[in-house]
């Protein structure tokens, strides 16, 4: 799962408190005592109701939701934000979970008749909805960002080097980078997927499993 700006609210602050690596030292019922996650006390001084989704600090008589707990937690010089905090690192945790959870799944091949790494990125880009882009120099092909909230022409193709780049993110890459953006998934084989699926609206992709080989039964020896 990747979230966006929309789902911050509904974010359980326990979830939150994972990704910034905190543990409940102690459960009552609704309430999840903790350590504060922005200073280092000798006690556990912050409690979550996990009923209202909201935390109150015994320490300095302050309470707030998940917003409130980033703004204290995250560091002003490199966010602005508390929301662009709260983002990165819950992102970034659901990753985690993902990676872990790949890991630990048996993975059965996929097969697919298309070559994504010789897919044109300008191809993909039709295929996810914009047949053309909003404006091109030379050999720049510059496109609404189709995986921002608030779409707009920052997301610049090289048709030479087939990569793009956001001028607002930062971000950049090839056609896993920007699929990855559309999905945050790190699932190789979600990934390819992904793609193929969105690439058979302008041609035709055949996708299908690769079709599990039984092991022979051991015989009864006698």
């Amino acid at each position: 799962m990747r979230y966006s700006e929309k789902d911050i609210r509904n974010i359980p602050l326990t979830e939150f408190m994972a990704a910034l690596g905190e543990k409940p030292v102690k459960s009552f019922e609704d309430m999840k005592l903790y350590y504060a996650p922005q200073r280092d006390d000798p006690e556990p001084m912050l409690v979550v109701d996990t009923n209202t989704n909201r935390w109150y600090d015994h320490a300095i008589d302050q309470s707030g939701d998940i917003v409130d707990l980033a703004a204290l937690k995250m560091n002003p010089n490199l966010y602005k934000d508390p929301r662009d905090f709260i983002l990165k690192y819950m992102n970034e945790y659901e990753q985690g979970k993902e990676l872990s959870a790949m890991a630990r799944r048996p993975q059965q091949p996929t097969i697919i008749n298309l070559d994504i790494k010789k897919v044109k990125l300008t191809d993909f880009m039709k295929a996810l909805g914009q047949e053309h882009p909003v404006a091109a120099d030379g050999n720049l092909r510059i496109y609404n960002a189709p995986y921002d909230t608030n779409p707009g022409p920052t997301m610049v193709i090289n048709t030479e080097t087939n990569l793009w780049r956001d001028t607002k993110s930062g971000a950049y890459g090839g056609i896993y980078d920007l699929a990855y953006e559309l999905t945050g998934s790190c699932n190789m084989s979600e990934l390819n997927r992904y793609i193929a699926a969105q690439m058979s609206a302008i041609r035709k992709v055949e996708v299908r499993q690769e079709p599990e080989i039984s092991k022979p039964k051991r015989g009864m020896r006698l």
